[in-house]
């Protein structure tokens, strides 16, 4: 790999999927860290724009520039939160990486995400206009973030590999914090996926993401349910009986005109 501040987007994406033991070593090499950072950068906001609008594309309204801003602000909060931890955690597996080559590596990891999960987007995207159902198209978007961030975070692995070091549970602990981080960065800045029924930018209270995914997938199961019928005004009204309504005539045998006591009529 040749100097980074001559390589095209699509030279370094290429180089993060398929060299990324030379990408590393250019990475450890690398005495400039802003230019190659910074296309790095511009590679994952690219690619999270494109899913957030994916995203957006759900429910179309307000949410096609809603959801592509959260999930710029969930990625760029995540970070931000879990980059210290990244450096102790690292330091804890004994590696000679600094922090230009961590904050180098975290860079890289991110475009790596970036570009798998612009890979998934059509497959979103296709599933996002044919069905209604918020549960299942969060389970579909869940699990393309799940195998984006394995292979991404994968890269930090590789790369402390390459730095000498087999010490590498500490580095996997973070992993576990940085993905729960996310997850309940998408709660807090929900809704992403869909809309919200008072129709704000951010949904009001306090949620974990479990309850959250709970009250997603059974979403769709309460809006679907028929109402109930009310009998007061749907019951039919009652058809009343000829027998009851016209009674019979029957004579009255101790009435005067009754032909049994009438002495002239009965010989």
């Amino acid at each position: 790999m040749t100097d980074p501040k001559n390589e095209s987007f699509g030279s370094l994406f290429e180089g993060l999927l398929k060299n990324p033991t030379t990408f590393i070593a250019t990475i450890r090499d690398n005495e400039t860290p802003a230019p190659l950072i910074g296309k790095l950068l511009l590679i994952t906001l690219g690619g999270f724009l494109i899913f957030g609008i994916t995203l957006g594309s759900f429910s179309f309204g307000h949410q096609l520039w809603a959801a592509p801003l959260k999930t710029l602000m969930g990625i760029t909060l995540s970070t931000l939160i879990c980059l210290p931890s990244l450096y102790i955690f690292s330091a804890l597996t004994g590696t000679s990486l600094g922090i230009k080559d961590i904050l180098q590596g975290m860079a890289g990891a991110l475009a790596l995400i970036a570009g798998l999960l612009l890979g998934f987007t059509p497959v979103l995207w296709v599933f996002s206009q044919s069905t209604a159902s918020e549960g299942f198209f969060g389970f579909l978007v869940l699990a393309t973030w799940l195998i984006a961030l394995f292979f991404g975070t994968g890269f930090l692995l590789r790369m402390l590999t390459q730095s000498g070091t087999t010490k590498n549970a500490p580095l996997r602990i973070w992993i576990g914090i940085f993905l729960l981080v996310t997850l309940q960065m998408s709660t807090t800045l929900r809704p992403i996926i869909g809309s919200s029924e008072s129709g704000e930018f951010f949904s009001p209270g306090k949620l974990f993401f479990l309850e959250h995914w709970k009250m997603t997938f059974t979403k769709p199961t309460d809006e679907l349910a028929e109402p109930e019928e009310n009998p007061t005004t749907t019951q039919p009204p009652q058809r009343t009986s000829s027998k009851t309504t016209e009674p019979q005539k029957t004579e009255n045998p101790t009435q005067p005109g009754s032909s049994k006591n009438n002495p002239f009529l009965n010989e």
